[in-house]
């Protein structure tokens, strides 16, 4: 029967669901309430509390839309446009230097740190950590799945461009293990890189997850003297 095998996809991809990158548009206005809210409660971690209700909503809005991400679906909606990505995305790698930058000085201060600062500021650049590389994980599917026509002129920088092992064809969470791949290790694990010009998004991914990466150990041995100390 042809309706038996392409229901469940055909479900997926007609579906209800956000705009695309709705996901972070509904996380960064909780986080614009939640900042406003703590200026009046407690003024000097509100930049940091609203940073993390922005992380903390987008991961959870994001983890439930991850397991919808079968190929059918990656493939039907990869030809949207997905340039407010980098913007967003850097607008997210801003906000994790803040709270680095501000995690650092709360450490470094002079005297004993308040914990309640250390403790908003590390769980800022965990869930920091995991908002980028989700991020960078659904721009992967996104350039896997293109076709050349869905930029300006059918001139796209590349297609495909990945090679997962036993020849699967991927869906979310295998591009999500991909991007965790390179940022926990700076490695791409069992996927083969195939093209030059997906090399160089992940070169430009293991490289930023190399500092960033450091800078997380560097505030690890920080938090680890400065509670020592105290």
């Amino acid at each position: 029967m042809r309706g038996g095998g392409m229901a469940e996809p055909e479900r997926a991809l007609n579906s209800p669901r956000l705009p695309k990158h709705g996901e972070f548009y509904i996380g960064l206005a909780a986080g614009v309430v939640a900042f406003f809210a703590s200026l009046w409660i407690v003024p000097p971690y509100a930049f940091a509390i609203g940073v993390n209700v922005l992380f903390a909503v987008y991961l959870a809005l994001i983890g439930l839309k991850f397991r919808r991400l079968t190929p059918e679906v990656l493939r039907h909606h990869a030809d949207e446009s997905d340039l407010p990505a980098w913007v967003l995305l850097g607008m997210v790698v801003i906000a994790v230097g803040v709270s680095i930058f501000e995690l650092f000085r709360a450490l470094n201060g002079g005297g004993s740190p308040a914990l309640e600062a250390v403790a908003v500021g590390l769980v800022s650049v965990i869930l920091g950590w995991f908002t980028i590389h989700t991020m960078a994980a659904l721009h992967y599917a996104f350039e896997y799945y293109g076709s050349a026509e869905a930029s300006p002129g059918g001139k796209r920088s590349h297609v495909g461009g990945l090679k997962f092992p036993d020849g699967d064809t991927p869906d979310g969470i295998a591009f999500l293990y991909f991007s965790y791949a390179i940022g926990t290790s700076t490695a791409v694990s069992d996927v083969t890189v195939t093209s030059n010009n997906m090399r160089k998004l992940v070169m430009l991914h293991s490289v930023f997850s190399f500092f960033f990466n450091t800078l997380i150990v560097a505030a690890m041995v920080n938090v680890t003297v400065a509670v020592g100390a105290g």
